[in-house]
């Protein structure tokens, strides 16, 4: 996992998701909500649609990997725009776009679905009960999650930040968490593997969430990691070893080629970068 940056401009980020556009699914969300408290048997119908839109511009911030799991969704599962706060819980995050990040399916479906644990109180939802009027619900309409673009205005980027760290996820967003603070890699040369571990005993509970709702550890993952991983070991031993300068300019392009974003387990690659480079130089 490698931290990601949102793009936020007019041409990223769809109308739909910002200014009077998201006032309206505010009050659709709210009012919903409202009726489902009235009766229970009326659950909210979140409409799939409405987020599928900012899709190829999530897939484009992640360079087409899973921002959970870094493997090509190409290759691995299909990739979706998923809630990184579940949206049967946190209901009225459903149509926030800082709510949303690319991730392949295996990690999204199979193992995150409505999962997610957090060491504090949760963030607190919009104060709707069965009596609130509708004038009520269009007054705190666009005042319950920022926009995406306006991040000063009203509920401002900051105030959900801070509700997130407040939160205390033991899940990793890599829109506002820097992964490599709470992860490290062991790679075993034995079984050929290489695990996820925490950055240090304080992150124990990061990573066993990541390894239960992210399948972070799975064989499959670990396998692969282990095969950029060699690749990537061997490019670090031949470098300061090679004396043809044209060969030695290929191997560094292809040395930061594997530290960009774009490559696969790029977290993992930057990791043993410092530590093969003590060794190696």
């Amino acid at each position: 996992m490698i931290a990601l940056e949102r793009k936020r401009t007019t041409q990223a980020i769809s109308t739909k998701f910002r200014g009077t556009d998201k006032k309206a699914k505010d009050i659709e969300l709210m009012s919903a909500r409202r009726e489902f408290l009235k009766d229970s048997g009326k659950p909210i119908e979140f409409k799939s649609a409405y987020w599928k839109t900012s899709k190829t511009q999530l897939k484009k911030e992640s360079n087409g990997k899973c921002a959970y799991c870094e493997a090509n969704t190409e290759v691995v599962a299909h990739g979706d725009v998923e809630h990184f706060r579940p949206k049967s819980i946190y209901w009225w995050l459903a149509y926030t776009y800082d709510n949303y990040l690319y991730a392949c399916q295996i990690c999204n479906q199979l193992y995150k679905s409505d999962n997610f644990p957090i060491g504090s109180n949760k963030y607190p939802e919009p104060a709707i009960n069965i009596g609130t009027p509708d004038q009520q619900i269009e007054q705190m309409a666009g005042n319950i999650t920022p926009d995406p673009i306006d991040i000063t205005l009203n509920y401002t980027l900051q105030k959900y930040l801070d509700e997130h760290y407040s939160e205390n996820a033991y899940l990793i967003n890599p829109y506002f968490d820097n992964p490599a603070t709470y992860f490290s890699y062991d790679a075993d040369d034995i079984i050929e593997e290489v695990k996820i571990i925490p950055a240090n005993p304080d992150y124990a509970k990061h990573v066993k969430a990541a390894e239960n709702y992210f399948g972070i550890n799975r064989i499959e993952l670990k396998n692969a990691r282990y095969e950029v991983y060699t690749k990537f070991r061997v490019l670090k031993m031949a470098y300061p070893a090679m004396i043809d300068v044209l060969i030695k300019k290929e191997i560094k392009k292809q040395i930061d080629d594997m530290l960009s974003n774009k490559y696969l387990f790029a977290g993992m690659n930057r990791y043993f970068d410092k530590i093969l480079t003590q060794i190696y130089l």
